[in-house]
C-alpha cells in the first residue's frame, strides 16, 4: 500500500563542490530517491547574515559554521513552503550504506512520536525502540551523534525548531544535540544507513589546537554539563514509552 505522506529530500551542496554533487547524485539515483539540490549558503551568499548570538558559547562561530547552520534553516523553510509532511536533509559528503529509501519509508510508518531521526553514526550505548523490516532499528541514545550528514524530520516540528533558533551561537550539530532546549524528541538508526565519506576534508569548524586555554576550559565545562543533562534525559525517557 502506497503511503499517503508527502516527503521532500534535499541535498545541501555548495556550487564549487561539483565532484561531491556528482557522487551524491549517483548514490541517490541508485536508491531511486526523488531529491532536489539545495544551493548551500556561503559567506558570500546574498542570504548570508551576521548572526546575533543567543547566548555565550565558549567561542565564536566561524563563517563556515554560520553558513552551514543557515543552509539547514533554508532547507527547513523550503519544506514548510512546499507544505510536505516530512523532510529528509542530506549533506553532499554522505556515503549511503543501506536501503535508505526503504528505511526512511519505514521510519515514517513506524511513527514513535519523534520529531527527528538521525540517519548516521549511532552511539554504542543505545536503547532499541522499534525493529524495522529493513533490518535496522530505531534507537534512543544518551547523547546525540555529532554532524548533520543526514536526518529525517517532521515538517510539523520545523516551525517550532525555527522559532527556537532565530538566534544561535552553536554549530547546527551541537544545537541539535541539546534537543531538550529545542523541545524536540530525536532518535537515531542502528546500523546507520548514512555515513560521512572518507573524502571529507571539512574545515568549517575550529581545531582543538587553535583554541585558547580559556576556550578549551569552556569547551570542557560545556561538554560535561551537556552530557550530564543528556544522560539524565535518557534515563527518564527509559521510564516511559515513546
Amino acid at each position: 500500500m502506497k503511503s499517503s505522506h508527502t516527503v521532500m529530500c534535499l541535498l545541501i551542496n555548495v556550487d564549487s563542490a561539483k565532484d561531491r554533487l556528482e557522487e551524491a547524485k549517483t548514490q541517490l539515483e541508485n536508491q531511486e530517491i526523488d531529491w532536489e539540490r539545495l544551493d548551500a549558503v556561503t559567506p558570500k551568499s546574498d542570504d548570508f547574515a551576521i548572526y546575533e548570538p543567543a547566548s555565550s558559547w565558549y567561542r565564536e562561530l566561524t563563517n563556515g559554521e554560520v553558513a552551514c547552520y543557515l543552509s539547514h534553516k533554508k532547507a527547513w523553510r523550503k519544506a514548510i513552503d512546499a507544505e510536505v509532511d516530512y523532510l529528509i536533509v542530506l549533506e553532499d559528503d554522505l556515503l549511503i550504506d543501506g536501503p535508505l529509501k526503504q528505511i526512511t519509508d519505514e521510519i515514517i510508518e513506524a511513527d514513535l512520536s519523534w520529531d527527528m531521526v538521525k540517519l548516521f553514526e549511532t552511539r554504542k550505548s543505545r536503547r532499541e525502540l522499534r525493529s524495522l523490516d529493513s533490518g535496522v532499528k530505531i534507537v534512543d541514545t544518551p547523547t546525540m551523534p555529532i554532524a548533520t550528514t543526514g536526518y529525517i524530520v517532521k515538517v510539523s516540528s520545523l516551525l517550532r525548531l525555527l522559532d527556537s533558533t532565530k538566534q544561535f551561537s552553536r554549530p547546527i550539530d551541537v544545537e541539535l544535540k541539546s534537543y531538550w532546549e529545542l523541545n524536540l524528541r530525536i532518535y537515531s538508526i542502528y546500523p546507520p544507513p548514512v555515513k560521512i565519506s572518507d573524502d571529507n576534508d571539512s574545515t568549517i569548524g575550529v581545531r582543538q589546537g587553535d583554541l585558547s586555554a580559556a576556550q578549551r576550559l569552556g569547551k570542557m565545562k560545556y561538554n560535561f554539563l551537556s552530557s550530564l543533562r543528556a544522560r539524565l534525559g535518557y534515563i527518564f525517557r527509559g521510564l516511559s514509552k515513546p
